[in-house]
């Protein structure tokens, strides 16, 4: 009795997950994890946030959660570079930033125009999404 049941597991952990997951999730779900990592937006936000810094693993991927494109990755690296932020100020002011948004212009003119320190200007000039999910207890939740 053991033995087949062992079988059923073996035979289970192969194909049956894949037909499994097809069920439950539907096909489209099944083509999406089946997918490349290039062709996801936060795998190429990562990439690209740490091949043009050599930011580390850790802040890349803290960068790039929930990205929708390399829209944070090029920010991240454009306010290093002119900005001179720091990592974390960097981050702060460049994670969920959308192709629509641009902080890191707001930051670099508001800092050669203003009397801000570099936290009110990071705080000014943030992606409006960033200062709604303070509000979100368990973090943002993709549709």
């Amino acid at each position: 009795m053991r033995e087949q049941l062992g079988k059923r597991q073996r035979s289970w952990d192969g194909r049956g997950v894949l037909g499994l997951a097809a069920l439950l999730l539907g096909a489209p779900a099944l083509s999406r994890t089946l997918a490349s990592p290039d062709e996801e937006p936060q795998y190429s936000c990562f990439e690209a946030t740490r091949e043009g810094t050599g930011t580390s693993e850790t802040v890349a991927a803290q960068l790039c959660q929930g990205a929708r494109s390399d829209a944070p990755a090029k920010c991240f690296q454009r306010v290093q570079e002119k900005g001179f932020l720091a990592d974390p100020q960097a981050l702060q002011l460049c994670q969920y930033t959308t192709p629509e948004d641009d902080p890191a212009s707001c930051f670099l003119k508001a800092r050669t125009s203003s009397f801000l320190d570099e936290t009110q200007l990071v705080q000014l000039c943030r992606p409006p999404i960033a200062e709604l999910l303070q509000f979100c207890p368990y973090g943002a939740q993709r549709q």
